[in-house]
This record gives structure tokens, sequence and C-alpha cells, in this order.
């Protein structure tokens, strides 16, 4: 008897195994093969343009495969599960896709003990792009890199980016953002999280939530609409560079970012910059208590409704130095005023819109030249000085004229004679006549 019950399950999985081998695996789709290497390279034409992959079935990811690649596609989906079990995985690349859709658990992939961090990661790359969805929870795992870029990514679900491991770079590079949902990036380490370039809408709170950044946070060249209060809830970079960003809307605490070394904010333009925009950055205590506070720079920025709690930091473990805030607003000797506390502190690194010259000066050098008693009643003075030019201009003009009109009352005329020229002087005098009256 039992014989026969081990003699039905070795049949049983010969029979599984001969099914498998008999089923067809993605290498046998229209539009890909499989090349030596074991890779799975997919390249659609007009009759064939669409690849779904799967993780079992018929054509199914095969097992062996050590990449995916997909170039020149319609529409590409990744069904749930489709890389967990593909220990030779390595590379996942799409390129020129005009539909990705990547659904739940679709990309998550940790074959190998988590313990084990020489253990090989996935790299994920995407290029030139149109993205559909990326599922909560679509990637997960051991993945080394993650970067995207040209692509427009229509929804990023919650915890679409989560529970990663061994990351060393994630690089979003020109993409354009439609809709992003709260915690998109959640609870994982990454040496180096750089944004840069492209389009977001709206990054909403904890666009990144609880991330660990062990080296670089950059953010870079990014044209946003608004970033609202939590965007970055971001632990431990060593560097943090915000550059050369548009951003119409700074919620205040729109960076929470704990860092363990200097922050940078240079070359940005803010429309509107709300109160504690700066505040959320702080440095690590146990940094701070071994090196003293770290340098917060604002440099060469352009910012155009604003207050001076705007620029409010942590100043236990933080030193500000501004070296350059054009502050978008005509000069004023009220605007002076207004800064008089931070132009005590940081100088003539304040500038001001000067209307007459059109274009930027310090606002120390405006206050020095336009505002004082005198300075501020400047161009009264002026006005009255014009004026009394011309009162004195008038009054002159006056009697030249009248000096010339009683030269005009004497009267030459010159009679030719022949060869010579006589000149005869006439004096008209005019007497006075009175009518003559004859008495009867």
């Amino acid at each position: 008897m039992r014989c026969s019950v081990w003699w039905w399950a070795l049949a049983a999985l010969l029979a599984r195994g001969l099914a498998l081998s008999a089923t067809p695996t993605a290498c046998e789709e229209d539009a890909c093969r499989c090349d030596p290497f074991t890779r799975l390279i997919c390249t659609c034409t007009t009759e064939y343009s669409e690849v779904t992959l799967r993780p079992d079935g018929a054509y199914r990811v095969p097992s062996t495969a050590t990449a995916i690649m997909i170039d020149n596609c319609s529409r590409v989906t990744f069904l749930p599960d489709t890389v967990r079990n593909l220990i030779q995985l390595r590379n996942i690349q799409l390129r020129n896709v005009d539909h990705v859709v990547i659904n739940e658990r679709a990309l998550s992939w940790s074959p190998f003990s988590n313990r084990n961090e020489m253990n090989p990661g996935l790299r994920i790359s995407i290029t030139n792009c149109t993205i559909d969805e990326i599922a909560s929870h679509a990637i997960q795992g051991r993945v080394n890199d993650i970067a995207i870029s040209g692509t427009r990514i229509r929804a990023l679900k919650p915890f679409a980016f989560s529970s990663l491991m061994g990351v060393n770079n994630i690089d979003l590079s020109d993409n354009i953002f439609e809709n992003i949902e709260i915690q998109a990036f959640k609870k994982f380490t990454v040496d180096n999280f750089i944004l840069r370039g492209g389009r977001i809408n709206t990054l909403p709170s904890r666009f990144l939530s609880d991330v660990e950044v062990t080296n670089l946070f950059r953010m870079e060249g990014v044209t946003v609409k608004y970033l609202f209060s939590l965007t970055f809830l971001v632990n431990s970079p060593k560097r943090v560079l915000i550059e050369s960003n548009n951003i119409e809307t700074l919620e205040g605490d729109g960076f929470h970012i704990v860092t363990r070394g200097p922050i940078t904010f240079r070359n940005n333009t803010v429309t509107n910059l709300r109160k504690g925009a700066f505040f959320g950055f702080t440095v690590d205590l146990e940094i701070a208590s071994a090196m003293g506070p770290q340098e917060m720079l604002i440099d060469n920025n352009t910012v155009s409704n604003l207050s001076p709690a705007s620029l409010m930091y942590n100043r236990t473990r933080l030193t500000l130095r501004v070296d350059g805030l054009n502050l978008n607003m005509s000069c004023a000797c009220a605007l002076a005023e207004q800064w008089h506390a931070l132009l005590a502190e940081q100088g003539g690194a304040l500038a001001c819109w000067y209307d007459l010259e059109g274009h930027f000066v310090s606002l120390p050098t405006y206050v020095d030249t336009r505002c004082g008693p005198f300075k501020q009643n400047f161009w009264i003075f002026v006005l009255i000085g014009v004026i009394i030019v011309l009162v004195l201009a008038v009054i002159a003009i006056f009697f030249i004229v009248r000096r010339e009109n009683e030269k005009k009352k004497k009267v030459q005329i010159v009679m030719p004679d022949g060869k010579t020229y006589r000149e005869t002087e006439f004096h008209i005098v005019v007497e006075r006549a009175e009518l003559l009256t004859t008495d009867l």
C-alpha cells in the first residue's frame, strides 16, 4: 500500500514536469525571444504590440530568466507575483512603451535571506514610457537600483515603493507625475535619493514617509505647483541639496529632514513661501553634539510672497547663512523696516526689485540712498527747484522781448542813388490836433 502511494506521488511529479516542459513560455511569444544568456527580450511590432508578463501558466516568464528587456510596445502589463520566483533575475528594463501597468506585488522580489547584505538585487530601469499605474505594494524586496526617466506617471498609489532592501540609488529624472497619493515611498533605506527635472502637479504629505537616506538627498530642477507640509519625511542624509526648482507654493515644514550634514537651498524660484517653510530641517542629535550646529545655506533664491517668519529655522542645531535672497517686491522703505532684524543679521544678502532701474538691488543699499527724512523728500525738492528755474526763465524772456520792442520804434529808410547810398533819418513826431471851432 505504501509503495503504491509513493508511486502515485512520483507519477504526479513526473506528469507535472512534463506538463510544464510542454507549456510554452514568454520566449515563444510572437514579439519576444530568449537569447543564450537567458534574457527575455521583447521588441514589439505593429502586428504584435502588447506583452503580458505572468508568473505561471502558458507564456509565463521562464524561471531561468536573468533579465526582462522590453522595447517599443504599445502595452506592457506585469501581473501579480510575476518575478517572485525568478531566482536568476537581475535586470528589468522598459523603453518606449506607451502604456505600462504594474500590478500589486508584480515586482516583489526577495528570493534570498534578508540578513546577508551581499545577496544580489534587481535593477529596474524605465525610460521614455507612460505608466498608467504603479499599484500599492507593486515594488518590494531586494532592489539595488531604481531609475525612471523621461516618463509620464499617471497614478502612483500608496506604498507603491515599500519595504525595499539593499537599495543603492533611486533616480527619478525628467518625469511628469500626474497623480501621486500619500506614502508612495514608504519605510526603507537608500544611499542616494535624486528627484531631478520634470513636472509635478502636487507633492502630497508623506510622499517620502520614514525613508532613511544615508548619503545624498537631492531635488533639482523640478517644477512643482504645490508642495504640502511633511512631503519629505527623511532621516540621516549626509548632504541635502535643493537647487534650481520652480515651486509655486511651499508650505511650512514641507521638508521634514533630519540631516547629518549641511543643507543647501540654492537658485530656486518660489512664488509663495509659507511660514516655517524651513523649520522642518534639523540635525541629528549625535552629530550636533559631536560636531556642533550644521550650516543651512540660502543662496540666490527669488521669492515673491513671504515674510520674515518664512525663514524661521532650528537655531539650536543649525546656523543660517543667506548669500542671496531676492524679494520679488518693489523696493520701499517700509519693506526695509519689515526685514530689519534679518538685515541686521545677514547684512546685504537681501535684495528687492528697483523699478526705476529694472533690476534687483541690495535692500541696505536702497535704504542708504532712498530712506531718511531728506532722501524721502528728494524729488519734492527737485520739483520745487525746476519750478523756480522756469519762473526765472519766463521773467527773463519777458524783459528781453520788451527791450526788443523799444528798439523797433526807430525806423530807418535807405534810398539808393546810383553809386552811392544816402541815409535819411526821419523822426516822426506825433502831435495832437484839435477840432477848430468858429463862433458865430
